[in-house]
């Protein structure tokens, strides 16, 4: 049977059937590889962020939630770093050793920052945008 095709039983495989072949094997593990890659990135980005019990550990260990102190630090013009030099604050964000946030005077502040004073000293503030101005 030459040059019908058929080979006989043992003999080598065309030439053509040998890259269908080979093909169809690439394809299907590039395939499978491509999807256990996407099924893997969908299952990290689809898990919800436990973010409640974060905040609950940080409450439970007397932090205060940013609320109150960010609210104070609009209003009085407060940094978390300091001003330029020559810049003399008026006040200051301190958190007591309970927890609470105060504004108390920049002396008061300083205090807390020295250690003199219990607490931690959180923004030193210009004051109020309608305060007067400091000559």
């Amino acid at each position: 049977m030459i040059g019908t095709g058929s080979t006989a039983r043992g003999a080598a495989a065309p030439m053509w059937l040998r890259v269908a072949v080979q093909s169809v094997r690439t394809a299907t593990t590039v395939g499978a590889l491509t999807a256990l890659a996407g099924f893997g990135a969908l299952s990290v980005i689809g898990q919800p962020h436990n973010t409640t019990s974060e905040r609950s550990v940080e409450a439970s260990a007397g932090e205060v939630s940013p609320g109150p102190i960010e609210a104070m630090v609009r209003t009085n013009r407060c940094s978390y770093t300091g001003f330029d030099a020559g810049v003399i604050p008026s006040s200051a964000i301190i958190r007591t050793p309970q927890g609470d946030p105060r504004l108390v005077s920049f002396d008061d502040g300083w205090a807390v920052f020295t250690g003199d004073v219990p607490g931690e000293l959180v923004a030193v503030c210009l004051g109020p945008d309608d305060a007067p101005a400091v000559p």
